[in-house]
């Protein structure tokens, strides 16, 4: 299937947040490579130290992120109220070889856009999403530093690509889209080096993985949950 294209749109008063954006990546630019190989890599989310090897980065305020139990089985709750931030995961593997990442999400609640600008004009005011997650792909050079981000959106069509507007590196996919599947879970599953071949057609070297919920821009909530996120494994 044709995937749906959204062209890049950078709105140039969100200069500081394009740099904070940039500080991230150049975090795990300098800092994956240090990591050995620890794959396959399952995420279970059952117990409180589940977090201790996580990083927080914040785009404004803290968004409540917190690990439960739901008859033994774990989730990773992120609650945001006009926050955003995301939580980000040091790991080293080559996706050629061990190419596919899966993971569960439910998304409780949408962060309302109704109230922001048109798409033409308010794209950036538009860019809050409930559920995302990322593949991080660092370089020695920041700027050349790329990312996929696979998000649950309420309107935008599943299956649509597209630019983040602060960064032309970050890549989006609309993998799950509207509120049919609202309080369900979900599973995910996708192939890293299929999708970054398609993204950027160069060979990838996964560098971190990170998750984030937010609803800074639209002033507004949302909330989503997260469990059983495996990365780094063939597929069979």
């Amino acid at each position: 299937m044709t995937p749906n294209v959204i062209t890049d749109k950078i709105d140039l008063m969100s200069f500081k947040k394009i740099f904070i954006v940039l500080a991230i990546l150049t975090t795990v630019t300098l800092t994956a490579t240090v990591f050995a190989l620890d794959i396959p890599k399952l995420f279970n989310f059952k117990n409180k130290g589940s977090l201790d090897s996580w990083q927080e980065k914040i785009f404004k305020d803290q968004v409540l992120y917190t690990v439960e139990a739901d008859h033994h089985e774990g989730y990773l709750s992120a609650k945001s109220d006009q926050s955003c931030s995301g939580l980000f995961y040091k790991i080293k593997f080559n996706p050629r070889e061990f190419p596919m990442i899966s993971w569960k999400w439910k998304v409780l609640e949408f962060p309302d856009k109704s109230k922001t600008a048109t798409a033409s004009d308010g794209w950036i005011e538009k860019d809050d999403y409930p559920a995302r997650v990322y593949v991080i792909f660092p370089s020695m050079l920041f700027t050349n530093t790329k990312s996929i981000e696979y998000v649950w959106d309420e309107t935008t069509e599943e299956g649509t690509y597209m630019s983040s507007p602060y960064f032309k590196n970050i890549k989006i996919i609309v993998i799950e889209s509207g509120k049919d599947n609202l309080n369900k879970w979900v599973y995910e599953e996708r192939n890293i080096n299929d999708d970054y071949m398609q993204l950027f057609g160069k060979k990838p070297n996964v560098g971190a993985i990170a998750i984030m919920t937010d609803a800074d821009n639209t002033a507004s909530s949302a909330e989503a949950l997260y469990a059983e996120m495996k990365v780094g494994y063939k597929n069979e």
